[in-house]
């Protein structure tokens, strides 16, 4: 194989009688490690490491990078004289070096990692707490609670979102006390009227003839649609009391003897279940009287004629019970103006989950009763002295 720089090149074995025409002397000689090179070229290997130099490096003589048994090679491009450096690096070595690379990087990272998993989150949440105190005094606010939201020492961009909800809030807030003293105003205005109009009915009946049957069943009528109408006003005004927030209470007050004092005088259909002992709640006595006035005509109106349980036990908790058919779609009777099957309002259950729910308790309807086929409860869960 002839090795001038011309056939190294174009990689050919040389001819018969070819003759090599570089400008160096042909004649060979051994290197210090081994390789044979051309007179006037130098062979330089790294004393670094005592390792041999690998053995055919001139199959190697391509310029670029190439690996042989244990070593990685690199051969520079020939200049201008036919000069070709080659450099040798262990592959041993190499192996080393990047284990001992890989792992002063991946040693630090796995401690820092949960560092900086830890210190990030931490001021995550930082910057995020006034975002979550927002969002928390958005949630508190409802119907009942449409107060401002104080924004000292929020940031300016949090400020400015506040500002707009307490814009937001004082709109909604003159709409429903608009809506709350119309509905005030119009039960008062017609309180009045029908009371009237109900008296002079009732006078009209005590003054006709006994035998004129159709003015007596058309007195009787009008009779039934003004104590309709009474009914109606009265609704409306708990009505506007609950949205006025008068449920709540800050002192605790027997139930029992409220209960007691609320039916004494409703028919005899009534069965009182009331604890020897007081059962304290934080509610408003004239709201327990709404919500159990409520409850008790409801019972009445759709009681199937049987007797009515008026249960208070200790919890606190109060339950109105009655026979009758089981009552379907349970929780769409709470909502205001959903009547059922009777000819009711749709308001009594409305107001008292309301009132329950200003006093810190939660109404709940059971249909059939616990323990029985048939029948409809509501029990009332309120707040006692520990709450």
């Amino acid at each position: 194989m002839c090795c001038c720089r011309s056939c190294r090149w174009r990689r050919r074995r040389a001819a018969p009688g070819h003759r090599c025409r570089s400008r160096f002397p042909p004649p060979r000689r051994r290197c210090s490690t081994g390789c044979s090179v051309r007179a006037g070229r130098f062979c330089a290997r790294s004393t670094a490491r005592a390792a041999p130099w690998p053995r055919n490096c001139r199959r190697f003589s391509v310029p670029g990078f190439a690996t042989a048994a244990d070593y990685r090679l690199y051969t520079t491009p020939f200049n201008a004289a036919g000069h070709a450096l080659q450099l040798a690096a262990p592959l041993a070595e190499r192996r080393e070096a990047l284990r001992e690379g890989m792992t002063g990087f991946l040693l630090p990272m796995l401690a820092l990692l949960p560092l900086s998993w830890l210190l990030t989150g931490w001021i995550a949440r930082q910057a995020l707490a006034p975002m979550r105190a927002l969002s928390a005094e958005i949630a508190s606010r409802d119907g009942n609670r449409l107060d401002p939201i104080d924004t000292t020492g929020w940031p300016a961009d949090l400020v400015q979102i506040a500002g707009t909800v307490n814009g937001f809030m004082a709109r909604l807030t003159q709409a429903l006390e608009a809506e709350r003293a119309f509905a005030t105003n119009a039960a008062h205005e017609l309180r009045t009227p029908v009371a009237i109009a109900l008296a002079q009915v009732q006078q009209l009946r005590a003054e006709a003839p006994e035998n004129s049957r159709p003015e007596n069943s058309r007195v009787d009528a009008l009779e039934r649609a003004l104590q309709r109408m009474r009914r109606l006003v009265a609704r409306l005004l708990q009505l506007a009391r609950a949205d006025a927030g008068v449920g709540a209470s800050a002192q605790a007050h027997d139930i029992a003897a409220l209960a007691r004092l609320v039916v004494a005088d409703v028919p005899a259909r009534i069965r009182l279940d009331l604890p020897k002992a007081p059962v304290l709640a934080r509610i408003d006595p004239d709201a327990f009287a709404i919500v159990l006035g409520n409850l008790v005509e409801n019972a009445l109106q759709h009681g199937a004629g049987e007797e009515i349980v008026v249960s208070v036990q200790p919890g606190p908790l109060l339950e109105v019970s009655n026979g009758g058919p089981v009552v379907p779609h349970l929780d769409t009777l709470p909502r205001r103006f959903s009547r059922g099957d009777g000819n009711g309002f749709g308001l009594g259950l409305h107001i008292c989950g309301q009132i329950a729910a200003q006093a810190g308790g939660s109404l709940d309807l059971l249909s059939p009763r616990p323990g029985r086929a048939d029948g409809f409860m509501a029990r009332v869960h309120l707040r006692g002295t520990d709450g």
